[in-house]
């Protein structure tokens, strides 16, 4: 009896002494280093109501409020600073160059891409950068392929089970004793998503041309041969099969799912905006003509189109809150210290809801993206889709002309309504860092122009 009482106060007085590590640890901290403001957090857990948050965008934007746009705040293991004005942005991102360069370790980030050796979640590395500067080519592949309708189908439901992360990245320890149903489900999918790529690598290994380059796949085998023709060790061990692999599903994932959430958020919009839908179709109709489809060409004379999907971007931001960054070396940002190794969040939702930096905020209005004469104006400062600096989307001179072409074939070919009682409000699904439109029902109607063949 004596001794299971004296065991119980040996745990006890175990677990009082390292959350008063973790307190002296934080308190000196903020002895060393100016940190910027924030919540109280607790010791292991962090910040009750980021935790609890269904989007992590909206708590953000209210610490915001009490504490300024930049602040601290702390989930689980993981401290981090979340900017959240184009200001704070802009210096950390571009005037800092690659203090913020870097990603934090993230353990199911770091299983599920075969130990960071994507381009995604990777660390700013001469890696990273080699893999950068090869993805330079858009991936082309049969939309028809049944592997990559397989691909597709895993990585939209990975996505929509991410949510507020994974119970083990909160717990590392978790990963030795004992993993939750959702991170097994998900390692499953992962392995078979990474098989369906595997196998699309060997079959264009089989078949590479070097004379007839075909698409990104071959653009990565192309510079691992050019590696072995030159016997560069060094670059060659940066050109693995698996740091390939990795590659091409980050250019997939971050890529076509984006996309397809962009289009979402696009045709809802213009189902309960009839106005604008009509006043796109009339320049569609007047630019291009109803007797062929637009083309990639026809984009600088289509900027009402244009200006309407970068509105639709910005009030339907596909990834409220990015990637996280982390620091590389001990930097400052909106006049706070930030040390080396902390997570860094950029709130994209925020800079596209602020409205010191939007006019009627709340209103999709296409024309504050136009100049005096109607043409697509300079890029507004707090318009960041595709985040900016050394970590921006590499896709998004690829995407952009993209999707520009898909939507604007859209509402060339169809008008587009709600069902009679549909509220034109469009409500969020997802949760966590992930927002995407929740599933809906819209009218589509034909309207008289070109006729697909």
């Amino acid at each position: 009896m004596l001794s299971s009482v004296i065991s119980t106060l040996n745990i006890q007085a175990v677990l009082i002494g390292l959350l008063l590590v973790l307190v002296v640890y934080k308190l000196r901290q903020r002895w060393k280093y100016n940190m910027p403001p924030g919540p109280i957090c607790w010791p292991l857990i962090g910040s009750y109501e980021v935790i609890q948050a269904k989007f992590l965008h909206e708590i953000f934007v209210k610490y915001a409020k009490k504490y300024g746009p930049v602040f601290t705040v702390s989930a689980g293991p993981y401290h981090m600073v979340v900017l959240n004005d184009v200001n704070s942005v802009t210096e950390a991102l571009v005037k800092s160059k690659a203090d913020f360069a870097d990603r934090p370790f993230i353990h199911t980030a770091h299983m599920f891409t075969e130990g960071s050796k994507d381009i995604i979640f990777a660390k700013y590395t001469p890696t990273w950068k080699l893999h950068r500067k090869i993805a330079v080519k858009a991936l082309s592949v049969e939309v028809d392929d049944p592997d990559f309708i397989k691909f597709m189908k895993l990585n939209k439901k990975m996505n929509e089970m991410t949510g507020n992360g994974f119970v083990e990245d909160m717990f590392p320890i978790m990963f030795k004793i004992w993993t939750t149903n959702k991170y097994r489900t998900m390692n499953s999918m992962n392995k078979e998503l990474i098989s369906i790529i595997k196998r699309k690598f060997e079959e264009h290994e089989e078949t590479f041309n070097k004379d007839n380059i075909r698409d990104f796949t071959d653009s990565l085998i192309l510079a691992r041969k050019e590696a072995e023709h030159e016997e560069n060790e060094e670059i060659l061990s940066q050109l693995s099969d698996t740091h390939l692999r990795q590659t091409l599903i980050g250019i997939f994932t971050a890529g076509i799912e984006t996309s397809t959430v962009t289009l979402g958020f696009a045709v809802r919009y213009m189902a309960g905006l009839p106005e604008i839908q009509s006043k796109v179709q009339e320049e569609i109709d007047r630019v291009v003509g109803k007797d062929r489809l637009p083309t990639v060409k026809d984009r600088e004379n289509l900027s009402y189109t244009e200006a309407t999907l970068h509105e639709a971007m910005r009030l339907g931001t596909p990834a409220p809150l990015g990637i996280p960054h982390s620091t590389l070396c001990d930097t400052r940002v909106g006049g706070y210290d930030v040390p080396k190794d902390t997570m860094v969040m950029i709130n994209h939702w925020a800079l596209h809801n602020d409205p010191n930096q939007w006019k009627d905020v709340n209103k999709f209005d296409p024309t504050r993206f136009l100049d005096e004469n109607g043409k697509l104006g300079k890029k507004p400062d707090s318009w960041l889709p595709f985040s900016a600096g050394r970590r921006g989307c590499l896709g998004e001179s690829v995407a952009k002309p993209e999707l520009h072409l898909i939507f604007a074939t859209i509402m060339q070919k169809f008008k587009i309504t709600l069902p009679e009682g549909t509220s034109p409000k469009i409500e969020l699904a997802g949760s966590g860092a992930v927002a995407l439109p929740a599933p809906y029902k819209v009218i589509l109607k034909e309207r008289n122009v070109y006729k697909l063949s």
